[in-house]
C-alpha cells in the first residue's frame, strides 16, 4: 500500500506521475535524497527501479488516453512519449502487445465504464 512506502518516495511518485520528465536529480533533490539513495528506496519498496515505474506511469497514461477515444499517436502524446512508435515500442516491451492489439479492449473497458456510471 501507497501508505507504507516512505513520504519522499510517495512526493518522487506524485511528481513523476503528474508530469513523468522531470530528470531524476531534480526529482531527487526535491524530495531531500540523492539520485542514488532515490534510487535504492524505490526499489526496496517498490519492487522495480523507480525508471521502470515511471515507464509503467506513462504506458498507464497513454492507455487512459486510447481507451478515451484517442488515436495512438495523440496517447503517446498523452503519455509523454516521442510518437506512436516509442509508445508501441515500450507498449510491446512492458505487456508484450501493441496499442493495435490492446485497444479493443481498452475501448470495451471505456464503455464499459460509462455503462455503470450512467
Amino acid at each position: 500500500p501507497a501508505t507504507g512506502l516512505d513520504p519522499r518516495l510517495r512526493a518522487a511518485m506524485a511528481a513523476l506521475a503528474a508530469d513523468g520528465r522531470e530528470p531524476l536529480e531534480g526529482l531527487a533533490a526535491r524530495v531531500g535524497l540523492s539520485p542514488q539513495r532515490l534510487r535504492a528506496l524505490a526499489r526496496r519498496q517498490l519492487g522495480v527501479p523507480l525508471a521502470r515505474w515511471r515507464s509503467w506511469q506513462r504506458l498507464s497514461r497513454a492507455a487512459l488516453a486510447l481507451g478515451e477515444g484517442c488515436s495512438p499517436a495523440q496517447a503517446a502524446l498523452a503519455g509523454g512519449f516521442a510518437d506512436q512508435a516509442h509508445l508501441t515500442r515500450w507498449m510491446r516491451e512492458l505487456t508484450g502487445l501493441t496499442p493495435s492489439q490492446v485497444l479493443p479492449a481498452l475501448r470495451g473497458a471505456a464503455v464499459q465504464a460509462g455503462r455503470r456510471a450512467v
